[in-house]
């Protein structure tokens, strides 16, 4: 039986898991005109969060090649305070700067990103085997709460809008420079409200963890009674519904052989099957490898031109958008794999005009005009949302065409993970080694 207060427990619980990540993305606006990496901010941000997916890797080999007791519930509780101790830290530091290679750069945000993307990674191993031990129904909430981690900070970037700017002159021989105006709080103060929130889910995990058996105790009664009422016979019990035992005549069906025609019909099948997986791998690492490494890399390029809101905009209803392709893909799920292509290519589409727009800089198309802003806006969360909506899909569908072989899920989140790695490291160079990508002045 449900436990509602159990079931919240699991949802904030399931938040914790890459909030404090996104948390820094929705800042980027705001840490763009400050620090010295400017426009390429987000570019190393990206190569950094997959430096950090070591952290997992070197998990995974610990737990599969060795026989060294692993407890998983103290090492998450680690896991969420470093999580929560990174947004403290991120609050007071995060516009430290130092020499590194000859270069002034933001070390403070850098180091800090780095051991909140390994924890964050992590996670990813942890949590959801750690829900193995609860119902199936408790499932639903562990990622609803995922979807929190990135709409929350999203609506908080919304309530706290951008700094938007002016562009004024001193005197009538100086150039033009972008004056600032402050938003409602700053990112000290964002830090700090993801800070709370953050101990908020870890104060949750040690109560559905440790005092778990307390919580219960409404539900066990709720279920002694229900049994007790099937006992009296005032609901017919499953073992009244259907007889689990063989009867006699089904032991003594004679098993008739497959013919050679029913074994290539098998063949035939299974090879269909697998032309069907390898194309869902493919889409996986394409679509993550434009989720995770090409769109982030280069957002500020294809929408600061425009102006400073739109950046803003685009970034918090983008990652806004996410959970929400994730929940539509649970009710409509599409069987053929022409669908998936198509919905791919559409995707993709989007993604192209962020890296059109994005090439274009600093001068895109429409570069003074609402339209212009507009489509850059409705491109990013177009992208972001069918990324999302494609990548649940897809692996709903693998689990539904294989439901017995974890191996394949486990090979869709391998070439997630390749996809976002190559394209975090492509778009690196180009980047910040060959700037094809121009940054340019606001005014």
């Amino acid at each position: 039986m449900l436990n509602p207060l159990i079931y919240v427990l699991v949802a904030m619980f399931g938040s914790s898991a890459w909030i404090s990540t996104n948390s820094v993305w929705m800042q980027l606006p705001l840490m763009t005109p400050t620090l010295p990496e400017g426009w390429n901010l987000p570019s190393y941000l990206v190569v950094i969060i997959q430096l950090g997916c070591i952290a997992p890797l070197i998990y995974t080999i610990l737990h599969k090649c060795t026989n060294l007791p692993i407890p998983k519930a103290p090492i998450i509780l680690v896991l969420m305070i470093v999580c929560t101790l990174t947004n403290l830290a991120l609050a007071f530091f995060w516009y430290k700067t130092g020499t590194v290679f000859g270069g002034e750069h933001s070390v403070a945000l850098i180091i800090i990103m780095f051991f909140m993307a390994m924890a964050n990674a992590t996670t990813d191993v942890l949590f959801l085997p750690y829900m193995s031990s609860f119902h199936q129904i408790y499932l639903t909430a562990y990622f609803v709460g995922m979807g929190f981690s990135a709409l929350i900070p999203s609506l908080v970037a919304l309530i706290q809008g951008s700094n938007n700017y002016e562009c004024e002159r001193y005197n009538s021989t100086s150039p033009y420079q972008a004056h600032y105006t402050a938003p409602k709080f700053g990112i000290r103060t964002y830090n700090l409200i993801m800070f709370g929130w953050l101990c908020i889910t870890i104060v949750s995990f040690i109560f559905l963890h440790w005092f778990r058996h307390i919580l219960e105790k409404s539900s066990m009664f709720n279920e002694k009674s229900q049994t007790n009422r099937e006992i009296n016979g005032l609901k017919p019990t499953c073992a009244d519904e259907i007889d689990p035992t063989p009867s006699n005549d089904d032991q003594n069906i004679e098993r008739i052989p497959k013919t050679s025609e029913e074994s290539e019909n098998e063949n035939d099948k299974h090879g269909r099957i697998s032309i069907r997986y390898w194309t869902f791998l493919i889409i996986l690492l394409v679509i993550n490898a434009q989720m995770n490494g090409v769109i982030p890399s280069i957002s500020s390029f294809a929408t600061l031109p425009y102006s400073q809101q739109t950046y803003h905009l685009a970034l918090t209803i983008s990652y806004g958008a996410q959970p929400f392709g994730g929940l539509i893909s649970m009710w409509i799920r599409p069987k053929s794999i022409t669908i998936f292509l198509v919905l791919t290519i559409i995707t993709s589409g989007f993604t192209g005009i962020v890296v059109l727009l994005a090439a274009q800089s600093p001068t895109p198309l429409l570069h003074h005009s609402f339209w212009g802003a507009f489509i850059s806006i409705v491109a990013s969360v177009g992208a972001s949302f069918g990324q999302c909506y494609l990548r649940s899909a897809i692996t709903a569908a693998v689990r539904d065409d294989s439901p017995n072989d974890e191996a394949k899920i486990f090979w869709c989140g391998v070439f997630m993970q390749i996809g976002s790695f190559v394209g975090s490291w492509i778009m690196f160079p180009l980047t910040n080694t060959y700037h094809l990508f121009k940054s340019g002045n606001l005014c």
